[in-house]
Parts: C-alpha cells; structure tokens; sequence
C-alpha cells in the first residue's frame, strides 16, 4: 500500500466573498511544523521526472514519516487528506533507494487497443 498526503489550503479572491479550496503535495504552503516532520528525512528524485508522477510514502515511509506529518497537521490545525493505493496501481518512475520511504508513480498506461483491419 503507497500512501499520499495532499494539503488542504483556502483563500478568497479580493473581489469575491467566497472561499476556495486548492490541495497540493506536501511541498506546498503549510505550517513550519508540518514541514519541520518531513524536511530533513525525505530525499527526492536526483533526475527530472514526468509532469504527472506523484510521490507516495512506503509503508516504511508511512510509519517513520507519514505518521509523524499527519500528527504535525493535526496539531497545527493544518487541514489533509491521505490518499491510498496499491502497490499495483501506479507505475513507480522512482524509487527512494537510500532510505526506501518514497517512490514516485504515474498513472498506469492502458493497454493499447487492437484494430482490425477493414475488410
């Protein structure tokens, strides 16, 4: 099981009287405590990946540093939401070997379709 966690943020634009929600990945705006759980423990890739990959935590990454960015969320009042998958749902376009917490997938490609040719 991989497991994401996308930060809840609001704002309200000047001329509107609404508020929005936008969510974004842990390197987005949050609250010094809530990067301070993960700054120094997480890696990164060393080599560009593509526009659509997303990181996950491993289910040793989840124990050692997931756990502790969703109890620093909750103490800071910032808002989250953990997404979970299997293993076998994304495909992994890296992998964190030094420490084994992350990885980084894309969505699976679907199976190409098989025409036939016109009679």
């Amino acid at each position: 099981m991989y497991r994401r966690i996308q930060l809840i943020n609001a704002y309200k634009r000047h001329d509107d009287q609404d508020q929005y929600e936008f969510i974004q990945g842990l390197m987005g705006i949050s609250a010094s405590e809530v990067a301070d759980a993960w700054i120094d423990k997480l890696r990164g890739p060393d080599r560009s990946l593509p526009n659509n990959a997303h990181f996950y935590f491993t289910e040793k990454g989840w124990r050692e540093v997931g756990r502790p960015v969703l109890e620093a969320c909750g103490r800071s009042g910032q808002r989250c939401r953990v997404i979970r998958i299997k293993e076998n749902e994304i495909d992994v376009v890296w992998r964190d070997k030094h420490t084994g917490f992350e990885v980084a997938g894309q969505p699976k490609r679907s199976k190409p379709t098989v025409r036939r040719p016109a009679l």
